[in-house]
């Protein structure tokens, strides 16, 4: 089972931005945990996402759904979003390798 998903990156970012985690939301920040797990989800399949531009694009539209009250996007919350989008990436990418391993070792064992 898989410890990264999108949604887990979000809380993180949350947590980051001082938000309260998603079990200690209300019903409408969860819904905006919900959605913007979905433009983590999209950003993380994005073909060109180690572009700056681009990171720093979807980064500001996560920091403007997470805090809708503020009236300036910051750099240096830009960059601790793209940073822990990019940290949640690399794990996602162990934990799949770590699942393909444990898979070519089970198959090697009901193979021999």
């Amino acid at each position: 089972m898989r410890t990264n998903t999108p949604f887990t990156i979000t809380s993180r970012i949350a947590e980051a931005l001082g938000l309260p985690d998603s079990h200690m939301a209300d019903a409408l920040l969860i819904t905006r945990y919900k959605a913007v797990a979905e433009i983590v989800s999209s950003f993380l399949n994005y073909t060109d996402n180690k572009i700056a531009s681009k990171q720093g694009f979807f980064a500001s539209m996560i920091i403007r759904i997470l805090l809708p009250n503020d009236k300036a996007v910051h750099f240096s919350d830009m960059q601790t979003v793209i940073n822990i989008i990019m940290d949640g990436e690399k794990a996602i990418q162990e934990e799949m390798k770590q699942e393909r391993e444990d898979w070519r070792a089970a198959r090697e064992l009901a193979i021999a």
